[in-house]
């Protein structure tokens, strides 16, 4: 079963080449600060969770079997991952008691980050 991955999209070239500059968790609720690399002005892309199930940091160098499984397809950007076996793990951990839980991916030129949550993020850019 090969994760699909769903753009969701946002202002043009917002998150082109971005990086994860900052995070903060704090009692359920996730601030990512992410910075395009593209953009002289650097604009920066804020996305606030108010409540996540549970989320993921990891380094893209280390995700080379997804990599090989999205065929190129996993670009810098967020996602709305389908068939995510994140999403599964957590829902046999926790029996399934959770409903409209979905897995979210921010990828970086560095970094991948996974949030599982059942509220959309809001997303703010600033240049």
């Amino acid at each position: 079963m090969t994760e699909k991955l769903i753009k969701i999209p946002l202002a043009e070239g917002s998150l082109h080449n971005s990086q994860l500059e900052d995070l903060r968790y704090s009692s359920g609720s996730l601030e990512l600060i992410l910075s395009s690399g593209d953009n002289a002005e650097g604009s920066k892309v804020k996305v606030l969770f108010d409540w996540i199930y549970s989320f993921r940091v990891t380094d893209e160098g280390d995700l080379l079997k997804m990599q090989e499984e999205q065929k190129g397809m996993m670009l810098t950007g967020l996602y709305r991952v389908e068939k995510s076996k994140y999403l599964e793990w957590f829902n046999e951990q926790n029996g399934n008691i959770h409903d409209g839980v979905v897995h979210y991916m921010f990828s970086t030129t560095d970094d991948v980050i996974d949030i599982l949550a059942s509220i959309s993020p809001s997303i703010s850019i600033h240049y």
